[in-house]
């Protein structure tokens, strides 16, 4: 079953959910789909009824919460979306990980020249890169208290709450995973992303790629170190996001858990493109991808993909003229590219690509997407 927000559905995932005559919940409507004669009945018995449940949008947990509460998906859910819950459960791992839970009216009061800097600083409960902040020292840290807007809406929508934890940078190269866990509670790798950033304070979900040469490097030690996670929350037959990050000394360190889905807007098909692994075509048949042989029958090239997304002051009802053939000019290699409909966040298109080399990715890590849009106001002032 999926719990399926409707305002973006990736071409893939609708061919997906029709082959396997998946069982979908229009989290919109609150209706099920596909299986008309159960639309009537109560959703806390759908829920009982379904082994499997993934979901294409953090909307869903809401539904979560309201229709099964007090499920152990639900309350495992919950704990991931709660990075300060997620970090006392994993403290007896990680000793010497600093963290600290706090609201707006306590940072005032904090000692900010004692925290252990360089320091991240985010939201309590969250999504994405949303409210995250790399932070060098204390009169940075006083700057961004200052200046940021504690808007209600913001708290309440974006951020989730007013708390937000202050926390230990981690070192090393940042990966995500899609995965899920067996009825055995053995994790299965769906996919493998590296990270790049622009520079130390970039928080954007620029660009991540694979390739052959990250999975051969990193897949095992990544898959051994999601073993153990999987004995410290019982995640049996859970599909997950992981963001994690592993130093020069192959030391892995969790960012954070994103329960019940894999990477958004349709960018876990990045794996499709470059080892045919359809993540959500594995999960509901419960398929365990043959590495060995997906790895030996790779190119050499490297797969990434990049969310294009506004920046600024961007409303749902602006009038706005987006230059999609100008920003497909600054890409080599185009396998596909997306427009997603504006009013459907920060994120307007998302185009994958390959090259034989990181420099195409170096370029487009250096891109102001805002060069490719264009108000309709200030298009007719101008004409």
């Amino acid at each position: 079953m999926i719990l399926l927000d409707t305002a973006y559905v990736s071409p893939l995932l609708a061919e997906t959910l029709i082959e396997k005559k998946v069982k979908v919940l229009d989290i919109q409507q609150q209706l099920i789909l596909n299986h008309k004669s159960q639309a009537e009945q109560n959703l806390e018995k759908v829920f009982q009824q379904e082994d499997l449940i993934i979901m294409n949008s953090e909307e869903a947990v809401q539904i979560l919460n309201e229709y099964y509460a007090e499920s152990h998906v639900t309350k495992t859910v919950n704990l991931f979306k709660n990075k300060f819950a997620f970090r006392k459960r994993l403290a007896e791992s990680y000793p010497d990980f600093f963290f600290l839970e706090t609201t707006s009216v306590e940072l005032g009061q904090l000692d900010l020249s004692s925290l252990p800097y360089p320091i991240i600083f985010k939201p309590t409960v969250g999504y994405s890169s949303v409210g995250v902040y790399r932070v060098e020292n204390a009169q940075e840290f006083q700057r961004i208290i200052e200046t940021m807007e504690w808007s209600e809406n913001d708290s309440k929508d974006v951020l989730g709450s007013d708390s937000f934890i202050i926390e230990s940078y981690i070192e090393g190269q940042e990966f995500a995973i899609d995965l899920f866990f067996d009825e055995n509670n053995e994790p299965v790798v769906l996919n493998l992303f590296a990270r790049m950033f622009k520079d130390e304070k970039d928080m954007s979900d620029r660009i991540y790629y694979t390739s052959k040469q990250v999975l051969q490097n990193y897949l095992a030690p990544i898959t051994e170190y999601l073993q153990g996670l999987g004995e410290i929350f019982n995640l049996r037959k859970m599909p997950l996001h992981i963001e994690l990050r592993m130093d020069d000394e192959r030391t892995i360190v969790p960012i954070e858990v994103n329960p019940l889905r894999f990477a958004g807007a349709g960018t876990t098909e990045l794996g499709s493109f470059a080892y045919g692994v359809n993540s959500y075509d594995y999960f509901f048949e419960q398929k365990k991808p043959d590495w060995a042989d997906l790895i030996n029958a790779m190119d050499n090239k490297i797969y990434s993909f990049t969310c294009a997304e506004f920046e600024g002051e961007i409303k749902v009802d602006d009038e706005l003229v987006i230059h999609h053939e100008l920003l497909q000019q600054q890409f080599h290699h185009i396998l596909e590219y997306r427009h997603i409909p504006h009013g459907q966040g920060a994120t307007f298109a998302v185009i994958f690509f390959s090259n034989e080399s990181l420099a195409q990715n170096d370029h487009i890590l250096t891109l102001d997407f805002m060069e490719f849009v264009e108000k309709k106001e200030y298009l007719h002032v101008n004409n």
